[in-house]
């Protein structure tokens, strides 16, 4: 995917990386990157959300946090935008190759009674900046603002809020979504139930999908993973249909690592680029045995703040904070919540996922030689990501404890 009263929010869906810095998190030392690469905000926020949902799926979209971080920290100054700007740097974003298939949209929700009082700067930045659409009503209630997030996120997330604060001045939302079809679908009569072991080693019925893969399909394994890369369809950049010969696409990287917490404490960008770059492609060297549990979740962010407060981001959630770039007259304005949401679903035919992320602002006043034959089964925690293979931004990222209980299904 600011210095706005967001009763309102910021809606960063689906399926996402800058800079972090010290963080009390737990006991343990996480280790975060650097400002060394304009996307290490991604993994460092991936790191600070899972100390906070260990042994839970969860799925957060990092993509969608950095554009609601950035359009929130074009309205700030002083200390606020220092924060903002420590953990999350101004970059250029890259906008997903895949733009035609995965919805990302923008919206600014205003009261009408405080129109005026939104600074023309910010609002023509985000208009030219970031595409926002302006949307101006009493908010008396919040349906216009849920039926924007029921819309942008294809059904997936209702709604985001129960009701609308009565020091509501402005929201800002992020929407990101996507629907991709894999290139090589899982055939339904392969899915069978077996058994899956949760990180406490205890055993269950699950969907488990199968595929035998001797093209398409990529594998990559070190001392400390497994990993499988399986593309989605491929659409021409220009029409934006199916294309077989050329043309960009996402990708769903499914990890299974020896120990999940500690795999996920120590990723960085470059351990991702090095699945990238040395997986090895099914073809005659390799031929791969997949089996990937089927599996469909919410998730709801709650310590979502908590999160941005450990990454240093805290003068913004106080009475302290400098909106003045974005609004005028409310010297008192600072971001009251911080929500997270998102939906994830894998089955045979592909994948659905959606992410929301709400900041509330309130004023009182974010090769190989020899044949391999490779068999990967998903039978216990493992961690997916969804990335563009143009830009690498990381569009969804999420841990999967416990799939879901096997469910018998006609194939017919």
């Amino acid at each position: 995917m600011k210095k706005i009263i967001i009763s309102g929010l910021i809606i960063a869906l689906a399926i996402t990386i800058s800079t972090f810095i010290t963080t009390k998190l737990t006991s343990k030392k996480i280790k975060y990157q650097s400002k060394s690469d304009d996307t290490t905000f991604s993994t460092n926020f991936i790191k600070a959300s899972h100390q906070k949902t260990k042994g839970n799926n969860y799925m957060i979209s990092p993509y969608s946090v950095e554009i609601a971080l950035s359009m929130l920290r074009e309205g700030t100054k002083g200390e606020t935008f220092d924060e903002i700007e420590k953990v999350a740097p101004k970059r250029n974003i890259k906008t997903l190759a895949v733009k035609d298939r995965v919805n990302v949209a923008n919206a600014i929700f205003i009261k009408n009674k405080y129109k005026k009082d939104v600074r023309e700067e910010y609002s023509n930045n985000l208009k030219d900046n970031y595409n926002a659409e302006f949307i101006y009503d009493k908010f008396e209630n919040p349906n216009k603002i849920n039926n924007w997030v029921n819309k942008e996120t294809n059904g997936m997330i209702k709604k985001i809020l129960s009701n609308i604060d009565k020091h509501f001045v402005m929201g800002i939302a992020n929407a990101i979504a996507m629907e991709e079809e894999w290139q090589i679908p899982f055939e339904c009569k392969n899915t069978v139930e077996k058994d899956f072991t949760t990180i406490n080693k205890k055993k269950y019925g699950v969907s488990m999908m199968s595929k035998n893969y001797d093209s398409s399909a990529a594998y990559y394994s070190d001392d400390e993973i497994e990993a499988i890369i399986l593309p989605y369809k491929q659409y021409d950049y220009q029409t934006g249909k199916v294309s077989e010969e050329e043309g960009e696409r996402l990708e769903f990287i499914g990890i299974l690592p020896k120990d999940i917490d500690n795999f996920i404490d120590n990723l960085t960008l470059d351990t991702i680029k090095k699945i990238d770059q040395e997986k090895e492609y099914a073809s005659s060297h390799v031929d791969i045995h997949l089996e990937l549990p089927k599996f469909s979740y919410s998730f709801d962010f709650k310590d979502f703040k908590e999160t941005l407060n450990d990454m240093g981001i805290k003068n913004v959630f106080t009475p302290s904070a400098d909106l003045s770039t974005m609004l005028d007259n409310h010297p008192d304005a600072y971001v009251n919540e911080a929500i997270h949401k998102s939906f994830v679903q894998v089955d045979e035919s592909g994948t659905k996922a959606a992410a929301v992320t709400y900041f509330d602002i309130k004023s009182t006043a974010i090769l190989i030689d020899d044949i391999k034959h490779i068999s990967i089964v998903f039978d216990k925690p493992f961690v997916f990501i969804i990335k563009d293979t143009k830009t690498n931004e990381i569009a969804f990222f999420g841990t999967v404890y416990e799939p879901d209980k096997y469910k018998k299904q006609s194939c017919e």
